[in-house]
């Protein structure tokens, strides 16, 4: 046997064997092939609706790191605008001049998070949500309810429903009853 004749044994007709249809009616033959079109279109758009949404996730995803990063920096704004508020000489021109500048790089922050789609979670007086929050302390209280966030000491930040950093909060609790002496007969 020569190089030819093999190649001629193992040559198979494959448009018969994939195509069992083919000595079929047309019609159906014409039918069986459009359902397979339509599946075909079918998952090729739910292939693309995957790549959107793995897309955007990986949008996100990128965007959280970013403002992971540069939260730090915005806090240290934030409390140098508070420590200069305290500050004896918060009255002074320089001061003056110097909270004004620190008030618009906390803008700008504010500005850019804005514009990523990041929201700040601020809660006070609001109920504690465990998902949301993070109780730093608990202050006993009869003036609020049990469970209520007191103080805010660092906002939280939220992108769509991916939460990036929880708010860190003083939450109230119910005040506590003194625990009895127990005598020696107990």
């Amino acid at each position: 046997m020569d190089k030819n004749e093999s190649k001629n044994d193992d040559h198979v007709d494959h448009a018969k064997i994939e195509s069992p249809e083919a000595d079929t009616d047309p019609d159906k033959r014409l039918e069986a092939l459009t359902d397979k079109w339509k599946r075909a279109l079918a998952e090729a758009e739910n292939a693309r609706k995957r790549a959107d949404v793995a897309r955007m996730d990986g949008h996100d995803h990128g965007v959280a790191i970013g403002v992971e990063a540069l939260a730090p920096a915005y806090d240290a704004v934030c409390r140098a605008i508070e420590a200069a508020h305290a500050s004896q000489d918060a009255d002074t021109s320089q001061m003056t001049a110097h909270l004004a500048g620190l008030q618009n790089i906390k803008t700008a922050f504010e500005t850019g998070l804005k514009a990523l789609g990041v929201r700040t979670i601020a809660p006070k007086n609001t109920p504690f949500d465990p998902m949301l929050h993070e109780a730093m302390q608990i202050e006993e209280t009869d003036k609020t309810a049990a469970g209520e966030v007191l103080v805010l000491h660092r906002p939280g930040l939220v992108l769509g429903k991916r939460l990036i950093r929880p708010a860190h909060v003083t939450v109230s609790a119910s005040p506590g009853k003194p625990a009895k002496e127990k005598s020696p007969a107990d």
